[in-house]
Protein backbone atom coordinates (compact mmCIF):
# COMPACT_ATOMS: atom_id res chain seq x y z
CA UNK A 1 0.00 0.00 0.00
CA UNK A 2 2.78 2.23 0.82
CA UNK A 3 4.63 1.95 -2.68
CA UNK A 4 1.56 2.45 -3.98
CA UNK A 5 0.45 5.49 -2.85
CA UNK A 6 4.32 6.79 -3.05
CA UNK A 7 3.77 6.79 -6.65
CA UNK A 8 0.88 8.54 -6.66
CA UNK A 9 2.65 11.52 -4.19
CA UNK A 10 5.24 11.44 -6.25
CA UNK A 11 3.18 12.56 -9.27
CA UNK A 12 -0.24 13.95 -7.98
CA UNK A 13 0.24 15.01 -4.61
CA UNK A 14 -0.73 18.74 -4.91
CA UNK A 15 -3.78 17.74 -7.68
CA UNK A 16 -4.80 15.02 -6.06
CA UNK A 17 -4.68 15.38 -1.91
CA UNK A 18 -7.93 14.38 -0.53
CA UNK A 19 -7.73 11.36 -2.75
CA UNK A 20 -4.40 10.59 -1.77
CA UNK A 21 -5.78 11.52 2.14
CA UNK A 22 -8.44 9.09 1.88
CA UNK A 23 -6.68 6.30 0.29
CA UNK A 24 -4.04 6.99 2.69
CA UNK A 25 -6.74 6.37 5.60
CA UNK A 26 -9.25 4.06 3.84
CA UNK A 27 -7.11 2.04 1.59
CA UNK A 28 -7.17 -2.11 2.93
CA UNK A 29 -5.47 -4.24 0.35
CA UNK A 30 -4.52 -3.54 -3.09
CA UNK A 31 -3.66 -6.51 -5.63
CA UNK A 32 -2.29 -7.28 -9.28
CA UNK A 33 -4.77 -8.31 -11.46
CA UNK A 34 -4.17 -10.01 -14.87
CA UNK A 35 -7.46 -9.97 -17.14
CA UNK A 36 -5.76 -11.87 -20.43
CA UNK A 37 -2.30 -9.69 -21.00
CA UNK A 38 -3.77 -6.61 -19.18
CA UNK A 39 -2.82 -6.06 -15.97
CA UNK A 40 -3.97 -3.59 -13.17
CA UNK A 41 -3.89 -3.05 -9.74
CA UNK A 42 -7.05 -3.34 -7.65
CA UNK A 43 -7.73 -1.48 -4.77
CA UNK A 44 -9.81 -2.17 -2.05
CA UNK A 45 -11.12 1.02 -0.24
CA UNK A 46 -13.57 0.66 2.73
CA UNK A 47 -15.23 3.93 3.24
CA UNK A 48 -16.82 5.20 6.37
CA UNK A 49 -19.97 2.78 6.63
CA UNK A 50 -17.94 0.08 6.53
CA UNK A 51 -18.48 -0.89 2.65
CA UNK A 52 -15.47 -2.15 1.24
CA UNK A 53 -15.24 -0.61 -2.29
CA UNK A 54 -13.12 -1.73 -5.50
CA UNK A 55 -11.31 0.83 -7.71
CA UNK A 56 -9.02 -0.32 -10.72
CA UNK A 57 -5.96 1.26 -11.41
CA UNK A 58 -5.00 0.49 -14.91
CA UNK A 59 -1.19 -0.33 -15.76
CA UNK A 60 0.30 3.16 -17.30
CA UNK A 61 2.55 1.36 -19.57
CA UNK A 62 0.08 -0.44 -21.56
CA UNK A 63 -0.87 -0.26 -25.07
CA UNK A 64 -2.67 3.03 -25.79
CA UNK A 65 -5.24 1.99 -27.78
CA UNK A 66 -6.98 4.84 -28.62
CA UNK A 67 -6.32 6.49 -32.11
CA UNK A 68 -7.90 10.03 -31.76
CA UNK A 69 -6.18 10.45 -28.44
CA UNK A 70 -2.59 9.10 -29.61
CA UNK A 71 -3.07 11.81 -31.96
CA UNK A 72 -3.72 14.70 -29.78
CA UNK A 73 -1.56 13.24 -26.87
CA UNK A 74 1.26 15.28 -26.97
CA UNK A 75 -1.40 18.53 -26.75
CA UNK A 76 -3.16 17.48 -23.64
CA UNK A 77 -1.85 18.86 -20.56
CA UNK A 78 1.38 17.78 -18.55
CA UNK A 79 -0.23 16.85 -15.27
CA UNK A 80 -3.22 14.55 -16.97
CA UNK A 81 -0.12 13.18 -19.24
CA UNK A 82 2.18 12.32 -16.54
CA UNK A 83 -0.72 10.79 -14.19
CA UNK A 84 -1.89 8.57 -17.17
CA UNK A 85 1.89 8.04 -18.19
CA UNK A 86 3.44 7.32 -14.67
CA UNK A 87 0.32 6.09 -12.27
CA UNK A 88 -2.09 4.61 -14.01
CA UNK A 89 -4.17 4.73 -17.50
CA UNK A 90 -7.21 5.22 -15.84
CA UNK A 91 -8.94 5.03 -11.80
CA UNK A 92 -12.35 4.53 -11.64
CA UNK A 93 -14.97 2.45 -9.67
CA UNK A 94 -14.57 -1.13 -10.89
CA UNK A 95 -17.99 -2.56 -10.85
CA UNK A 96 -19.11 0.46 -12.98
CA UNK A 97 -16.13 1.61 -14.66
CA UNK A 98 -17.31 5.04 -13.96
CA UNK A 99 -16.83 7.44 -11.28
CA UNK A 100 -13.03 8.30 -11.69
CA UNK A 101 -10.63 8.98 -14.20
CA UNK A 102 -11.26 6.99 -17.90
CA UNK A 103 -8.79 4.30 -19.12
CA UNK A 104 -6.89 5.77 -21.82
CA UNK A 105 -9.11 3.91 -24.63
CA UNK A 106 -12.70 4.88 -23.08
CA UNK A 107 -12.08 8.45 -23.01
CA UNK A 108 -14.32 10.34 -24.66
CA UNK A 109 -14.00 12.07 -27.66
CA UNK A 110 -16.59 14.96 -27.43
CA UNK A 111 -16.54 15.11 -31.47
CA UNK A 112 -18.18 11.40 -31.51
CA UNK A 113 -21.16 12.15 -30.43
CA UNK A 114 -23.85 14.07 -30.74
CA UNK A 115 -24.89 15.85 -27.82
CA UNK A 116 -28.73 17.25 -27.60
CA UNK A 117 -27.78 19.46 -24.86
CA UNK A 118 -26.57 21.82 -27.83
CA UNK A 119 -30.08 22.59 -29.28
CA UNK A 120 -31.09 23.82 -25.81
CA UNK A 121 -27.44 25.66 -25.07
CA UNK A 122 -27.15 27.19 -28.56
CA UNK A 123 -23.91 26.09 -30.42
CA UNK A 124 -22.93 29.67 -30.68
CA UNK A 125 -23.15 29.81 -26.58
CA UNK A 126 -20.66 26.98 -26.64
CA UNK A 127 -17.09 27.80 -25.07
CA UNK A 128 -15.37 24.66 -25.91
CA UNK A 129 -14.65 22.90 -29.40
CA UNK A 130 -15.60 19.42 -29.50
CA UNK A 131 -12.58 18.30 -32.26
CA UNK A 132 -10.30 19.22 -29.67
CA UNK A 133 -12.77 18.02 -26.19
CA UNK A 134 -11.98 14.90 -24.03
CA UNK A 135 -13.53 13.55 -21.46
CA UNK A 136 -11.28 12.15 -18.77
CA UNK A 137 -13.44 11.85 -16.18
CA UNK A 138 -17.20 10.25 -15.93
CA UNK A 139 -19.41 10.33 -13.24
CA UNK A 140 -21.10 6.82 -15.14
CA UNK A 141 -24.71 8.90 -15.70
CA UNK A 142 -23.69 11.27 -18.82
CA UNK A 143 -21.26 14.11 -17.04
CA UNK A 144 -17.85 14.14 -17.56
CA UNK A 145 -14.74 16.47 -16.86
CA UNK A 146 -13.52 18.03 -20.10
CA UNK A 147 -10.48 19.20 -21.29
CA UNK A 148 -10.34 21.29 -24.77
CA UNK A 149 -6.79 21.00 -25.26
CA UNK A 150 -7.01 24.33 -27.15
CA UNK A 151 -8.27 25.95 -23.62
CA UNK A 152 -6.84 24.29 -21.05
CA UNK A 153 -4.10 26.40 -19.45
CA UNK A 154 -3.84 26.24 -15.93
CA UNK A 155 -5.41 23.13 -16.14
CA UNK A 156 -8.94 25.00 -17.31
CA UNK A 157 -11.50 22.14 -17.84
CA UNK A 158 -15.35 22.09 -18.40
CA UNK A 159 -17.77 20.04 -16.26
CA UNK A 160 -19.86 18.66 -19.51
CA UNK A 161 -23.05 17.05 -19.39
CA UNK A 162 -25.59 15.20 -21.79
CA UNK A 163 -28.43 16.84 -19.28
CA UNK A 164 -27.28 20.22 -18.09
CA UNK A 165 -25.49 23.24 -18.90
CA UNK A 166 -21.88 23.38 -19.02
CA UNK A 167 -19.64 24.49 -16.18
CA UNK A 168 -16.79 26.41 -17.57
CA UNK A 169 -13.25 27.24 -16.45
CA UNK A 170 -12.92 24.58 -13.53
CA UNK A 171 -9.83 23.79 -12.43
CA UNK A 172 -9.51 20.24 -13.67
CA UNK A 173 -7.71 18.67 -10.41
CA UNK A 174 -9.85 20.47 -8.21
CA UNK A 175 -13.46 18.93 -9.56
CA UNK A 176 -11.44 15.33 -10.00
CA UNK A 177 -10.13 15.13 -6.69
CA UNK A 178 -12.83 16.17 -5.19
CA UNK A 179 -15.03 13.64 -7.67
CA UNK A 180 -13.08 10.86 -6.53
CA UNK A 181 -13.84 11.13 -3.03
CA UNK A 182 -17.49 11.90 -3.44
CA UNK A 183 -17.19 8.57 -5.41
CA UNK A 184 -15.78 6.91 -2.02
CA UNK A 185 -17.84 7.77 0.40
Amino acid sequence: ISRVLNVWKRYVSNEMSNTISFLKECLIDVELMAIGDRYSILYSVKNARGKILYYEGRNPKEYFNNEQLEEDWSKIPDKIRSFYENVHSGFYYYPSKSMGLESLENITYLDDYEWGIVDEIGEHNLKIDFVSSYGFFSNGMGTYVVVDYKNSLGDNATLWSSKEEPEYNLNFWDVVDEWMVIGFE
